[in-house]
């Protein structure tokens, strides 16, 4: 099944919000009546930590759980390897790993640990990979010394539920992250590019962006396209594009009011207008597999009750 052919399913970012148990179940349990089909943690410093909300949110559902995405240099490869096998076990295997390189120098800098180059954590990043892949599937971990980590030797591990091991997503913008994603992930997800010292290009979620991100995910995978899922994750649902007459509301991404309808971070018009704009861009660049925050859920709950699944 190709990228274009994939059915649609929706994500549900969670724990940036909640603030106590029962308002995060609640969110959950109203998730999975609305179409959703995975509940994802993000990762940033000075928020809930992901890994213990998304176990306490699969305990009170049967939806899928993902983390989108773990910061690589937060967490040892061997502890991380450790941990997500027993989420995949406690969860009876519905755990997908969504893995990055770290963007947010403020919070290298706040946690004390340095911000190297993007290609010394991009390293550190694909030999994370290696790690995760060999011990949930083999059980062990014998992974000699390189440039990204020492020597890391380990027997025996819990191996994952899900064989040869959970899905995995990765995601970036620029040609390196997006190339290696495209070759060892199962789930590629596009991003705005990260810039060099810090923070992300917040302008780069253009129709153009897009083509590009998608040529360098085509080229990388080769034969594996047929078997890649591509995600986006939504930045804005607006669906009082078309007939607002004052000025836009302020967004927290550069794009100006012409590229806006076009731009896969974005949804625009009534239901009809964007279930067009989702299996449109399902067909261009095999986008099926579309995250949102809770902000968004009632919003496009008439749309996944028509595409989620299809």
């Amino acid at each position: 099944m190709t990228p274009e052919q994939r059915p649609f399913r929706f994500g549900l970012m969670i724990g940036t919000r909640q603030t106590s148990r029962q308002a995060l179940l609640a969110l959950a349990q109203h998730a999975a009546a609305s179409g959703i089909s995975i509940l994802l943690g993000t990762d940033h410093l000075g928020r809930w930590a992901s890994l213990p909300l998304l176990q306490a949110a699969a305990a009170a559902t049967d939806l899928r759980i993902g983390t989108f995405v773990l910061n690589n240099d937060l967490r040892n490869p061997v502890v991380l390897a450790q941990e997500l096998a027993t989420i995949d076990l406690v969860t009876d295997g519905r755990l997908e790993i969504g893995l990055g390189a770290g963007w947010a120098r403020s919070e290298y800098e706040a946690a004390g640990i340095g911000f190297d180059p993007p290609g010394i954590r991009l390293a550190r990043m694909e030999q994370t990979v290696e790690v995760l892949r060999q011990a949930m599937r083999d059980g062990r971990i014998d992974i000699p010394a390189s440039a990204a980590y020492p020597e890391m030797r380990l027997d025996p591990l819990p191996r994952s539920v899900q064989r040869p091991h959970p899905p995995l997503l990765v995601g970036g913008g620029g040609p390196r992250l997006l190339g290696f994603a495209a070759r060892e992930a199962d789930i590629v997800a596009l991003n705005p590019r990260s810039k060099p010292g810090g923070g992300l290009d917040t302008a780069d979620i253009r129709e153009s962006d897009a083509d590009r991100k998608l040529g360098w995910v085509r080229e990388a995978a080769g034969e594996r396209w047929a078997r890649l899922e591509i995600n986006v994750v939504l930045f804005g649902v607006d669906p009082e594009f078309r007939r607002r007459r004052g000025p836009p509301p302020p967004r927290s991404h550069r794009i100006t009011e012409e590229d806006l309808p076009s731009s896969p971070h974005y949804l625009t018009g009534d239901t009809e207008e964007m279930i067009e704009q989702l299996v449109a861009r399902r067909e261009r660049w095999g986008i099926s597999y579309v995250a949102m925050r809770p902000e968004h859920l009632e919003l496009l709950r008439p749309v996944m009750e028509r595409l989620a699944g299809r």
